[in-house]
């Protein structure tokens, strides 16, 4: 039997579901008004079979040449094409582009860069088609129409400078999530106002985490898939662990990815 423990987790309120109307998050206040906070049981995923088309994340070794992750340029010109490689190699996508990264830490202040501390999609997962076919054409990426194209977006996540001792992250097992229970809201950050989405709670749900991560190792965590039969999302969190005073607070990278697969 796999080792758990209880950590409490944020929700979106149930009333949300079947509404037409979408709530909207954008700082702590919005936050509470549209969540609640939840006890759950979440299992050690060390000691899981997991797979990425059915459980819609997996862990990966991946040892990063960057020596300043809070270096803009040195990200972008060196791990963003270790990201590429990496998730190439794992999905065997034709063409992947990259949406943008951030890097979280200790400090709070900036409620977009804080740790995300409610359940969550990173993308909203109605029309996924349209919107996928949108972004690559927005990036000037020619697919080649003589071919039938499937899209999947991911989010890595790496833990930096250190072991995570607090605040890891929570998965939900997408072959426990059922479609219905996954509601489009508005995230308002960075500048923007995007539809997104979000799961309410269902005691059908399993979550996952990895303890101790370290940064030599690597979440892929499936945000979108249009291809048929594989896990559609992979909702995820933050959340505290009842760790020692002391613990050291989580500093991570992680970098949101397109792909296109051809048929």
């Amino acid at each position: 039997m796999l080792e758990s423990i209880i950590g409490q987790v944020r929700y979106l309120n149930p009333e949300w579901k079947g509404r037409t109307d979408r709530p909207s998050i954008g700082d702590r206040e919005s936050r509470r008004n549209n969540t609640t906070k939840r006890d759950v049981p979440i299992h050690d995923a060390r000691g899981a079979d997991l797979d990425l088309d059915v459980a819609g994340f997996l862990l990966a070794p991946h040892d990063s040449a960057v020596r300043n992750f809070h270096d803009e340029a040195e990200v972008a010109e060196a791990y963003y094409a270790e990201m590429v490689a990496l998730i190439k190699r794992l999905t065997g996508a034709d063409e992947v582009r990259i949406f943008q990264h951030v890097v979280r830490t200790e400090d709070s202040t900036d409620f977009n860069k804080a740790y995300a501390r409610f359940v969550h999609c990173d993308y909203s997962i109605s029309n996924p088609r349209e919107n996928a076919t949108s972004a690559f054409e927005h990036r000037d990426v020619a697919l080649d129409p003589a071919k039938n194209w499937e899209f999947a977006y991911y989010n890595t996540w790496k833990p930096i400078e250190r072991e995570v001792q607090q605040n890891p992250l929570a998965m939900i097992d997408a072959s426990s999530l059922d479609d219905g229970d996954v509601v489009d809201y508005y995230y308002t950050g960075f500048g923007e106002k995007v539809l997104t989405s979000m799961p309410v709670a269902s005691s059908e749900h399993e979550f996952y985490y990895f303890p101790e991560m370290q940064p030599n190792e690597i979440l892929v965590i499936k945000q979108l898939d249009t291809r048929p039969g594989r896990a559609m999302t992979c909702p995820h969190t933050s959340f505290n662990l009842d760790a020692p005073q002391n613990a050291l607070g989580r500093r991570s990278i992680e970098v949101r990815l397109m792909c296109a697969f051809a048929d």
